[in-house]
């Protein structure tokens, strides 16, 4: 393995004097020492923070990473020819730890919380350095005091368009406009404008001098490796400037991917597409090669648990973008069976049904990718929802993390903010807002069920406690994310690379990008409407089973009520095409929405609904006593906006058609919709072909989205036996491919209880 050095020569310090607890870390006696000391721990983004830390905010950020980005050692591993292969050398990651991603940084950089500290490293540097114990364990009360996170879960998607076409130089020429101007328009500047922007010139400062270092590690690891000689050349031209090649984009795409931190990446296809096929056509690439660049990103994607990546749809002037890439970009699906990335493939009624077949038969390896969207459907959407979109960025569309609806290189969509339980306000109502998990008072009074005189009398206070812990998210959301405004770190390497960031002064956090709002997730869809649909059925209209009876098998977990459960769960359920329990889920799901559409973020925008529970759909459920639907006490809810695990019994059409009753257009953060499909059914071409018309026919009636995962239930069965035989297998969760060995076992179970479906 290459690599390139630290540019910081260290020497002994003269003086070897322990910084004491009673002066303070940052007492000027000790300052000095304590830079000497960050040197020789390798600390550099914490020598750079504590060297502006008496700066104005954010400015100790911005040395933070120009000191890191000068110093830090750049890998060249055998093999490989995307350098950087990490965001920060010698990090723990899925490959190596099972981890997120983390470094052997005490102060580390995650592309979801910024700087951050990680005690365990601190032990471990305690161990290697003693003679430092006493510093160690200074930084770390003092960072952690001073790195603070507030809110939600925040991905993003980098401005690729800009870093392909213009490069890098031209986004720094933005800003010393920016500066220029500020520093003309003294007494007019906005407070805090100028410290922001001075921040982002130290950033970006350090950006070139990682390129150039990257760059230099590139040649010197090429005199063993010929190979890396053209990977050099295309680098050292493709980031700083308009890429002129494929090679020159996909390198500078991987570039600026590394400086987010390894989230989510766009539209690879759309941004490098034309290039891909000029080249291919000349000969200036081949195509062995682009698949070995696509794998490797791939991989990366898993190995750094990277998320999202986008293709297809419409292009800017509103024609299908399927291109040679596109179907490159499945093709990689089909070959690398991993979970990640998750590939979004946006599907307009343009699209050729050859390229649909192309991801049906990716599908059928296993990996859950890509996903399908309705390209038109989100377009349409989006521009109806008054987010003052234009009908060019609306179709730049793009999805970050699982699949929250972004605008590629434009937005700041706060992924997953936070999640409305819609089975925990069904528990509320019955209980007269009485929280039996938690045994308190949590919602407002709205009666006892048993005092209901007919069911819609019951529905207005299921109505009345969705309101409330609607009210009671948004204003705890609200005041997280003005904290995160004012005091949470400003995320300056997306305030970069967002569009309008820097031309608004505006730091990514602080509502600097074209457009904000934030996804919210909503859990127990199916379990709210398939409750309601039982309590409507058994209870008030044909009476089979008492009220009194009902709240007394809920509360003993229906220990001594296997009838009453059973007459439940024989009740209609929605995911059969049944009018009166999906029209029954619209009603409640569209009044669900719009009480969250009467409430703007503090970022501003809108907030936007979506069902996108990944894995969190069983820890939802721990919060939940037993459900009129038949559902257990503390067992997991439904997995996405489709039907619970196994009740749709009528096949996929009817499947989908109830999906659709609801008001999915309101959802447009994106609800997620699984469905497991019989093997078979793919590997013949009248099923194929078959499957794209029940696409194409759920798309026509207002499907948004679908995920289809190709596993048969013996497979799972033999997973759990033998869990070390089968770590490869993949299932499709609520957003995103799980291998299923690291599912818990009630996850294991929703997943085996879902429907297999065949085409009827």
């Amino acid at each position: 393995m290459h690599y390139l050095c630290a540019a910081y020569v260290l020497t002994p310090s003269p003086s070897k004097r322990p910084i004491m607890a009673t002066t303070g870390l940052l007492h000027p006696e000790n300052r000095t020492r304590l830079l000497e000391v960050l040197r020789e721990l390798g600390e550099w983004a914490a020598l750079g923070f504590y060297e502006a830390i008496d700066l104005p905010r954010p400015r100790a950020y911005g040395r933070a990473f120009l000191r890191l980005y000068e110093n830090m050692a750049i890998l060249v591993p055998e093999g490989r020819l995307l350098i950087p292969c990490e965001p920060l050398p010698h990090s723990r990651t899925m490959e190596s730890h099972r981890e997120w991603f983390a470094t052997s940084l005490i102060m580390n950089f995650h592309h979801h919380f910024g700087f951050h500290i990680l005690p365990e490293i601190a032990q471990q540097k305690k161990v290697d350095f003693p003679r430092h114990v006493a510093v160690i364990d200074a930084v770390v009360e003092d960072l952690g005091k001073r790195l603070v996170q507030f809110g939600g879960y925040t991905h993003s998607n980098p401005d690729m368009r800009r870093v392909v076409g213009e490069g890098f130089l031209a986004m720094q020429r933005e800003l010393d406009q920016q500066i220029a101007a500020v520093d003309r328009e003294v007494e007019q500047a906005v407070p805090g404008e100028r410290h922001l922007l001075a921040a982002l010139k130290d950033y970006s400062d350090g950006v070139l001098a990682l390129h150039r270092r990257t760059v230099a590690a590139l040649r010197d690891a090429a005199a063993g490796r010929p190979e890396l000689r053209p990977i050099a050349d295309a680098l050292a031209h493709g980031f700083l400037h308009p890429a002129q090649t494929f090679l020159q984009g996909f390198l500078a795409v991987n570039f600026a991917w590394m400086l987010d931190g390894c989230d989510s990446i766009g539209r690879p296809d759309q941004v490098l597409g034309a290039l891909y096929e000029r080249d291919l056509a000349s000969g200036a690439i081949k195509p062995e090669l682009a698949r070995r660049l696509l794998d490797e990103l791939y991989l990366s994607f898993e190995r750094l648990n990277g998320w999202n990546l986008q293709i297809g749809g419409r292009t800017p002037d509103g024609h299908d973008g399927t291109n040679a890439l596109t179907l490159e970009c499945i093709d990689a699906c089909k070959r690398n069976r991993i979970r990640r990335p998750n590939v979004a493939f946006r599907i307009t009624g343009q699209t050729p049904d050859t390229a649909i077949i192309r991801a049906l038969e990716a599908l059928r390896e296993g990996s859950g990718r890509p996903a399908l969207y309705n390209d038109d459907l989100y377009i349409q959407t989006l521009c109806e929802m008054d987010l003052g979109l234009s009908s060019e960025d609306a179709r730049e569309l793009g999805f970050g993390g699982c699949t929250e609806t972004m605008i590629a290189g434009l937005s700041n969509v706060g992924s997953l903010e936070g999640e409305i339980n819609l089975a925990k306000a069904l528990e509320l109502a019955l209980h007269d807002g009485y929280d039996l998990v938690a045994r308190r008072q949590a919602g407002p009074h709205t009666g006892r069920f048993t005092d209901f005189g007919d069911f819609n009398d019951f529905l207005g206070a299921v109505r009345r406690q969705i309101q409330f812990l609607t009210d009671r998210f948004v204003v705890s959301i609200s005041a997280q994310l003005r904290r995160r405004f004012e005091e949470g770190d400003p995320k300056l390497y997306r305030t970069m690379f967002t569009r309008d960031c820097v031309k608004r002064r505006k730091s990514f956090e602080a509502g600097g990008a074209r457009y904000n709002w934030s996804v919210v997730s909503y859990q127990g869809m199916a379990n709210l409407i398939d409750s309601l649909a039982a309590i409507h059925s058994c209870v008030f209209q044909n009476r089979t089973i008492l009220a009194a009876d009902l709240m007394a098998a809920l509360a003993a977990d229906f220990q001594g009520y296997e009838f009453t459960r059973q007459r439940l769960l024989g009740a209609p359920k929605f995911g059969n095409d049944i009018a009166e329990v999906d029209n029954l889920g619209r009603e409640v799901i569209e009044f669900a929405w719009r009480e969250l559409y009467a409430h703007e973020p503090p970022r501003g925008g809108r907030y936007l609904a979506s069902c996108i529970l990944f894995s969190t759909y069983a820890e939802a459920g721990r919060g939940v006593g037993a459900t009129p639907d038949g559902r257990k006490a503390l067992t997991p809810l439904a997995d996405s906006a489709g039907p619970f695990s196994g009740r749709d019994r009528r096949g996929p059409t009817a499947m989908l058609s109830s999906v659709t009753t609801l008001p999915l257009d309101l959802g447009v953060g994106t609800p997620v919709v699984n469905i497991r499909l019989q093997r078979q059914l793919l590997d013949q071409p009248e099923g194929l072909q078959k499957i794209v018309s029940l696409i194409r026919g759920y798309f026509a009636k207002g499907g948004m989205q679908i995920q289809i995962s190709v596993i048969s239930k013996n497979e799972m069965l033999a997973a759990q036996r033998e869990p070390e035989k089968h770590g490869d297998l993949i299932v499709r969760i609520g957003g995103y491919s799980e291998y299923f060995t690291r599912l818990s076992g009630s996850l294991q179970e929703s997943v085996i209880e879902r429907t297999e479906h065949g085409t009827t």
